[in-house]
């Protein structure tokens, strides 16, 4: 059994699938190139990055969720799984392989977020609702 498929009997929100490039996970760190969203609900998200890049499994930093129009700042993520995406036919080794020039090794990671302010839960559900009217 998959992690994802183990970590969707425990979720208590509906995930929303998100079209590949439009919200994007940011670490502190400039020199990180960000982690691709691909599904976001109010409990967490999972997403897309180059492994060489250090995700941290769980630490302390913070990090701000990104859309089109919207933002949320200061989120802790706590990782629920990580795993390495294997299947080079997929279509996320063309986005993130076009901003690297050595070979890549792609992972993908389902996080739920941390304590929330009310703040954030607003701009969370302010990103869900973003998606939903693109």
């Amino acid at each position: 059994m998959r992690p994802e498929q183990t970590d969707q009997n425990k979720r208590t929100s509906i995930r929303y699938e998100v079209e590949l490039g439009s919200f994007a996970v940011f670490r502190s760190d400039p020199m990180v190139l960000p982690g691709l969203i691909v599904d976001i609900s109010t409990g967490g998200l999972a997403f897309f990055y180059h492994e060489e890049d250090g995700w941290p499994q769980d630490s302390p930093e913070l990090f701000t969720l990104f859309g089109d129009r919207h933002n949320v700042e200061n989120v802790a993520l706590v990782t629920t799984y990580d795993a390495e995406v294997t299947d080079k036919n997929h279509p996320i080794y063309k986005v993130l392989a076009d901003q690297k020039d050595d070979p890549v090794k792609i992972r993908r990671r389902g996080v739920r977020f941390g304590t929330l302010s009310k703040e954030q839960v607003a701009g969370i559900e302010a990103l869900i609702r973003e998606y939903h009217s693109a």
